[in-house]
């Protein structure tokens, strides 16, 4: 058990004893500040039973009530004191301490020789006190119901452990999990551990299995992303080598080796920028806020330049539909996923052909789709063409690293949309990006 459960177990038991303590001191505050005639309005028969005993004495005479008194059952009269002035009782016991009970239920009778008497009826309940298991006055405590008191704390003892383990588990188990993810451990499944729980607990156990598998998730995108970098590097690196070596070989052509080393360069370094503008992605997406703003927004400066690069390719931008819809956005990001997408469909599309684009509005969503007359992409890898790095089986033309619609992707995924990729019936590429509408 670990000091958590410690700390609750003791705090739950010693709220509970204090509670049946409380409890149990506000009624006896309450029983010792009950008046007389409270008293006889709880228990009406003691009022009866003081009305006949005084009407005896009144009538018949002290001799009567004795011997009425010596005649009852001794579990009786034992309730019932007659007092005569000097404090005596009618029947001769020892006389306890009436302050003791508080006050009592009474009756004043004066008889016509100018004795007077005082009737009082003591309670019978606790130990110790009159007609009480001890039956010998206040000076006789009587046994301690020491059955009851063991059970009541056994009880709250159970209580108390049953709550404190209830609270503590999860958090236990939690701790665990944080030390396994600390370790690299990832599949976690800490809601499964918890049970069948239906609180903020087994919320917040769901939500660090989430964490846990985003975490995940961001490890293992990262050990790709260096591996595909570093793969990436390679071949640029290599060529540097070799054209270094051939300078030193053949000083007469440095010339030419000096402008292949520069060509290599300027890969490497554009690899370098796009790597880094797809890791700066989450970085940005935290920095600017979305708002609220019409798709026509991002077409007004995506379409011109997009003709002017399509021209230097030998083909055309048509827009077939612009459906009016308004989304949240991040404006920069959501523009550079639309470049990245129609860049894309601008250098695989057919020389003389068009890249045409269509904003189609929905009932909650609105899709914005780029299609190419290109050769299109195979089936199977309809998929992983968002994957960093990815380049098809079928593109044999130079340049890209494959990470422009891996870029999308992230982009499109902010912004709670998805990003997907379908061949045309007539041939080419239709991608369609779909968002949210706000």
């Amino acid at each position: 058990m670990g000091r958590l459960f410690w700390k609750l177990f003791l705090i739950l038991w010693l709220a509970q004893i204090s509670t049946v303590v409380g409890v149990g001191a506000f009624f006896w505050i309450k029983h010792r500040s009950d008046t007389a005639a409270a008293i006889e309005e709880h228990h009406p028969m003691d009022g009866t039973v003081l009305d006949l005993a005084a009407s005896l004495l009144r009538y018949e005479g002290p001799a009567a009530l004795r011997k009425q008194l010596a005649g009852m059952q001794p579990h009786g009269r034992n309730y019932l004191y007659v007092l005569d002035d000097q404090g005596h009782d009618l029947l001769g016991r020892s006389v306890p301490v009436l302050d003791h009970f508080g006050p009592r239920p009474r009756r004043e009778v004066s008889l016509p020789d100018g004795r007077h008497y005082r009737l009082v009826l003591l309670p019978p309940g606790p130990p110790g006190m009159p007609g009480g298991p001890g039956r010998g006055g206040p000076e006789d405590p009587g046994p301690i119901p020491l059955i009851p008191v063991l059970a009541a704390l056994l009880a709250s003892l159970l209580f108390g452990a049953i709550l404190a383990r209830y609270l503590s588990k999860p958090i236990h188990l939690m701790s665990e999990a944080f030390q396994s993810v600390a370790k690299g451990q990832m599949d976690i499944n800490l809601a499964d551990k918890i049970g069948g729980r239906r609180d903020e607990l087994a919320d917040l156990g769901r939500d660090f299995d989430s964490l846990a598998q985003r975490l995940k998730q961001l490890i293992v995108g990262q050990r790709r992303l260096f591996h595909d970098v570093s793969h990436e590097l390679r071949s640029p690196l290599a060529r540097l080598n070799a054209a270094v070596d051939l300078a030193r070989q053949q000083p007469d052509r440095l010339d030419e080796w000096l402008e292949r080393i520069e060509r290599e360069s300027g890969r490497m370094d554009a690899l370098v920028g796009e790597v880094l503008a797809l890791a700066r992605l989450d970085a940005e997406s935290a920095q600017h806020p979305p708002e609220r703003l019409a798709i026509d927004v991002l077409l007004e400066e995506l379409v011109p330049d997009a003709e002017f690069e399509a021209q230097a390719n030998d083909c055309s931008i048509v827009l077939l539909q612009t459906d009016m819809a308004e989304v949240m956005m991040q404006p920069e990001l959501l523009s550079r996923a639309l470049e990245n997408v129609v860049r894309n469909a601008i250098h695989h599309t057919r020389k003389g052909s068009a890249v045409s684009l269509a904003v189609v509005r929905g009932a909650a969503e609105v899709s914005i789709e780029v299609c190419d007359c290109g050769p299109g992409v195979p089936e199977h890898e309809l998929e992983t063409i968002f994957e960093p790095f990815f380049r098809s089986e079928q593109n044999n033309q130079p340049g890209g690293y494959g990470l422009g619609l891996a870029m999308a992707h992230r982009i499109v995924q902010t912004h709670h949309g998805r990003i997907k990729a379908a061949n045309l019936p007539q041939g080419g590429l239709r991608v369609s990006i779909t968002l949210p509408l706000a």
